[in-house]
């Protein structure tokens, strides 16, 4: 039996009991928690059982698998790495578990192509003559870039929401080979690498995170490697280019619409004043990030720690007009054609989870205490970049914001929820919460009320931090060339107590 008690409780009875096995009695001999997920626990069996339960339903287990014929005397969760499991059983082996592809939700044709690839693949690694068949190496390739094909029409069916996790793990596998088999097939040319990278940033864009974020670790490996081999490191000359174009681009502010500035706030104070009431310019609060400080971001800077890999950007100024689309390139290439470039087609990395894609990036980015207050632990980070002149037009998000400026600066203009009706939003399902109006340029023949609507406005510069409470309409355009990060997190969060003992809680005391 396996019983969970409430050492709260005054009661001697568990607040829960389930059996091991159903069908007779097999003694507990192991068992071990999840290092960050507490309520899933993995227990191991007399009988070599290996059996997951989720504690909030522990009534039925969520995996069962046979892990020895014997006793399993021991099992760990890897406490940095919880997708990864040991068992020891009594006859002396230890095996190592990780989370693998369940294939048998993909369709049989595309079970029995992953199969061919993946004995192919190993057959050509495993070649025990120097130089690989190029025939052998060429069938493979049409192979693997025919099962990308399939799964990526797998992917565009429906929306996105609605795909299989096992279909984007299955292109991520998929894509792992290419890489793989591109690095063989071009280890000695610059061509291969590139090919490699590209295969690898698919994988993420488009894929699941596969064996502790293998597809990452391979692109930052070889984009170090393509930076180094790079013939000529090219020093950007951004701010002079900046000082050129910004002439005329700043609006005519009233400092009486201006947002307000908090340097710092306690936690204290954000809770009490400014949580969900207002908008504030929070100064002083990105300080002490890398990317502020000794690993500065520039053009040239995210040249050489992601130069080579590929993101999608949006090609347009503003994603309500009728040109408006979405486009493949690398780094390298975007800053080419849309950052140094004047060009009449605005480009922009916008609301793209950047961070995720490449770890490196985030370690210069430490998010702020405010965004631990409430009950909810998964953040959005997503990425802003692009040249002066990007626009994002006037709308509002439904979780709390904090839109940080790590380079240039940017005008921003806040209206209040209770002022929807004269914003004219978007009649379609899919612009609900965006404004029809064109912000600075409004058609007042059309949208009337627009001009009687009260704003704030501000211009945000580098190392300051806007906070936005949930459905605050926002309108956004960049003075220069800018990179922000933004924080989003659910609406739900911790509150204030209106009764009861406890009105506040501080590190170091609890206050009446």
């Amino acid at each position: 039996m396996i019983k969970l008690w409430d050492l709260r409780s005054i009661s001697e009875k568990p607040i829960l009991s389930t059996s091991l096995s159903e069908d007779s009695e097999v003694g507990v001999t192991s068992m071990d928690r999840h290092p960050f997920q507490g309520h899933i626990v993995a227990v191991g069996g007399y009988d070599g059982m290996l059996t997951v339960y989720d504690m909030r339903k522990a009534q039925t287990p969520v995996t069962v698998m046979e892990a020895s014929d014997n006793c399993l005397n021991d099992l760990r969760f890897h406490p940095e790495r919880a997708d990864h499991l040991f068992t020891a059983s009594e006859s002396g082996s230890v095996w190592h578990w990780l989370d693998k592809m369940d294939d048998k939700k993909l369709n049989p044709s595309i079970r029995h192509l992953f199969g061919e690839i993946t004995q192919m693949y190993l057959e050509v690694r495993n070649n025990s003559s120097t130089q690989f068949s190029e025939t052998e190496c060429s069938t493979l390739l049409l192979k693997i870039d025919s099962a990308l094909h399939y799964v990526w029409e797998q992917l565009h069916t429906g929306q996105w929401k609605d795909v299989d996790p096992e279909w984007r793990k299955l292109y991520s596998y998929v894509s792992l080979f290419k890489a793989l088999l591109c690095l063989e097939l071009g280890k000695d040319e610059g061509s291969g690498l590139v090919n490699a990278i590209a295969a690898c940033d698919m994988g993420l864009i488009m894929g699941e995170p596969i064996l502790d974020g293998l597809l990452s670790n391979i692109a930052d490996s070889l984009n170090e490697k393509l930076w180094i081999l790079s013939e000529t490191k090219r020093t950007i000359q951004e701010n002079q280019n900046e000082q050129e174009d910004n002439n005329g681009c700043y609006p005519q502010m009233n400092k009486d619409n201006f947002v307000e500035t908090v340097h710092v706030p306690s936690i204290e104070t954000f809770l009490l004043d400014i949580m969900n009431k207002k908008p504030v310019v929070i100064t002083g609060a990105m300080d002490f990030w890398p990317a502020m400080s000794e690993s500065r971001w520039s053009v040239n800077y995210l040249r050489k720690v992601a130069g080579y890999r590929t993101v999608p950007i949006e090609i347009g100024s503003k994603y309500t007009d009728d040109a408006w689309s979405q486009s493949l390139t690398t780094v390298n290439q975007f800053i080419d054609n849309y950052i140094l470039t004047s060009n009449a087609t605005a480009g922009y990395l916008a609301q793209y989870q950047l961070f995720q894609q490449i770890p490196q990036l985030k370690k210069d980015i430490l998010v702020p205490d405010y965004c631990y207050l409430g009950t909810c632990d998964d953040i959005q980070l997503n990425a802003w970049f692009g040249p002066r002149g990007t626009i994002s037009p006037l709308h509002y998000d439904p979780d709390h914001n904090f839109l940080s400026q790590v380079v240039g600066s940017k005008y921003i203009r806040l209206y209040s929820e209770e002022v929807t009706s004269s914003l004219y939003p978007h009649e379609q399902d899919l612009l609900f919460n965006t404004s029809q109006v064109d912000v600075e340029h409004p058609d007042i023949e059309h949208f009337p009320l627009f001009l009687s609507a009260p704003y704030l406005e501000t211009i945000l510069e580098s190392g300051s931090m806007l906070y936005l409470p949930p459905r605050v309409w926002h309108y956004v355009r960049s003075l220069s060339t800018s990179f922000s990060d933004c924080l989003r997190v659910e609406r739900q969060w911790y509150g204030i107590p209106n009764s009861g003992p406890f009105r506040l809680a501080r590190l170091g005391q609890i206050r009446e």
